[in-house]
């Protein structure tokens, strides 16, 4: 949700670096990050750029280490005049609007392409290693290429992608990472690309805006990074030439090693940002990056042509054929069923006044992890039904959730979920849609959030509905002795008779077709009886969790939740 304090924080620090001087600000364009930059022109003629990295989730700190460390070291790069680490805020020597790709054209695409590879070579030839910069390990290549796998894979195909098919790709790329370490580790500034390479007005040499990420990693990073241009391709000339220059400014280095390197960090770059377009498309809403999909692959194509990465070349023409090869979709979910019409009896006294779904679980009501996760997978219209102490639900959700659009489902006696599913199905218009027990709490751990996860996973074809299981050795809190086992044929079964060997607990989240409900006459149910009904057609599936569970159904649960939380804090 937007910071309504956040402009007058701006015009403070602004302020400050004023020190008394007429100014006025203006927003800049914005990059792939959340970072927001703004220009401040003096009246005198002067001017400067603010870098608004709220929350400091961009790495402010590391920005301002760097940019001295490579000034220092003869590499242009911004120079900071303040700073407000406590805000997020810096104070940028303002460098102009010149990237080189404004600047690009045929005719100086050779010259412009050269410096920016001299600039990279400048850096590859510092040899000391900033104490603020990680290692580009084989693990984070291996973690990283998650995003391929993970997003793009199950977004483009429609479907996850298969353990055994994840387990061959992540076994091929473990094997030929070996080929990026051929050559030496340098300092690697990681987005090094047109967009982040300006030519500032009068500068003989290219200056570098965007380095805070950087890493210590192959040598070759950049230079690949800047000649694999998803924007705007580099002709083959270019790219020889850049290539040649680049090479010829090291030292003992073989030019097999440097083509294998540059080749499979290629690939890796590629594979990666396929799964990072994805998600600023999907979570940040940035879709303009779909756009260079096709761009991406025709790299793609180009770089598997080399002969060592043929193993990932036949890979992916078995799991991902072309024609699955395209812009990544995300299944059309736009609504959610929250259930909190119930009063949580096993909760005694703590409920005689309040209702389960508003009881605070690590300083916030349970009914709120549940609207932050919907938030999370880009679901904003929930129907919430409400019975026991319903008004106080309302109260809270329309104060803490402008961002929602809600609708509320009364129910003059509580319908159990089922019922109150049923009741509220006029106002899900959706043919599957979310439904989310209120008191559902738990510290998702996967690489991808659960819920984006299910989408993957919903196929109407298959499913009538969709369940989160949880592994009961994750439960913190009631266990009990499991609601589910994964039988013959990777199916589920419930544990009607309430025996051991069943290691799965509902976890309170499911996919719901609405045809479900067809025939059903009785007004109140619980939704159990559905999931029997899709198990006994075929047509209950399933998602495991990855998850650290808070099953807080008792005081005692409750309290014990409590203290894990505390512990970890």
């Amino acid at each position: 949700m937007e910071n309504l304090d956040r402009p007058a924080k701006l015009k403070e620090f602004a302020e400050t670096c004023a020190n008394g001087a007429a100014f006025v600000l203006n927003p800049l364009s914005t990059d792939a990050s959340s970072r927001k930059y703004y220009r401040m022109r003096f009246n005198n003629g002067g001017s400067a750029v603010i870098m608004d990295d709220e929350g400091c989730r961009c790495r402010t700190r590391e920005f301002v280490e760097l940019s001295a460390f490579l000034r220092a070291r003869g590499v242009y790069v911004p120079e900071v005049k303040n700073k407000d680490f406590g805000n997020g805020f810096l104070l940028l020597e303002d460098l102009g609007d010149d990237t080189v790709t404004k600047l690009l054209t045929d005719n100086n695409e050779m010259r412009l392409y050269r410096m920016a590879g001299r600039a990279a070579a400048k850096v590859a030839a510092v040899r000391e290693r900033p104490q603020c910069v990680n290692e580009l390990s084989r693990r984070r290549i291996l973690d990283d290429l998650r995003l391929f796998t993970d997003w793009y894979f199950p977004m483009a195909a429609g479907q996850p992608l298969p353990e055994r098919a994840a387990a061959e790709f992540f076994a091929v790329a473990d094997r030929l990472a070996e080929l990026a370490y051929r050559v030496p580790n340098r300092l690697v500034l990681w987005d090094y690309h047109i967009d982040n390479i300006m030519l500032p007005p009068n500068a003989e040499e290219c200056a570098i805006i965007d380095f805070q990420d950087a890493m210590w990693g192959p040598l070759t990073y950049d230079v690949m990074s800047l000649l694999a241009a998803d924007r705007r391709p580099a002709s083959p000339e270019v790219i020889r030439q850049v290539k040649d220059d680049f090479f010829n400014s090291l030292e003992n280095v073989r030019r097999e090693d440097f083509e294998d390197s540059f080749a499979f960090l290629s690939l890796f770059r590629h594979l990666r940002v396929l799964g990072r377009f994805t998600t600023l498309s999907m979570i940040n809403g940035k879709t303009r990056y779909l756009n260079y999909i096709p761009q991406m692959w025709k790299m793609l194509d180009q770089i598997l042509e080399y002969p060592k990465l043929a193993e990932v070349k036949n890979w992916l023409d078995a799991y991902l054929p072309r024609e699955l090869r395209r812009a990544p979709a995300r299944k059309p979910f736009t609504q959610a069923m929250v259930l909190a019409a119930g009063r949580g009896v096993r909760m005694g006294s703590l409920t005689d006044s309040l209702p389960k779904p508003l009881i605070k679980v690590g300083g916030k009501a349970l009914i709120d992890y549940n609207f932050d996760r919907l938030a999370e997978a880009g679901i904003k219209n929930a129907v919430v039904n409400l019975c026991y102490r319903g008004d106080m639900i309302r109260e809270h959700l329309t104060a803490a959730r402008p961002d929602f659009n809600l609708v509320f489902s009364e129910e003059a006696e509580a319908l159990e979920t089922g019922g109150g599913v049923r009741k509220a199905l006029p106002l899900l218009t959706d043919p599957a849609f979310f439904v989310c027990n209120s008191d559902v709490f738990f510290v998702d751990r996967g690489y991808k959030p659960v819920l984006w996860r299910m989408a993957d996973a919903w196929d109407e074809k298959k499913y009538d509905i969709l369940l989160l299981l949880q592994d009961l050795k994750d439960v913190c809190g009631d266990k009990g002795v499991g609601d589910y086992r994964v039988g013959t044929g990777g199916k589920i079964e419930r544990n009607a008779a309430k025996t051991a060997g069943y290691p799965y607990m509902f976890g309170g989240i499911s996919i719901v077709s609405r045809k479900i409900f067809a025939g059903e006459t009785r007004e109140k149910f619980s939704l159990r009886d559905l999931f029997d009904l899709a198990q006994s057609r075929g047509r209950l599936g399933f998602v495991l969790n990855d998850a650290e569970f808070f099953h807080v159904g008792t005081p005692e649960a409750l309290k014990a939740a409590e203290t894990k939380i505390h512990r970890q804090k």
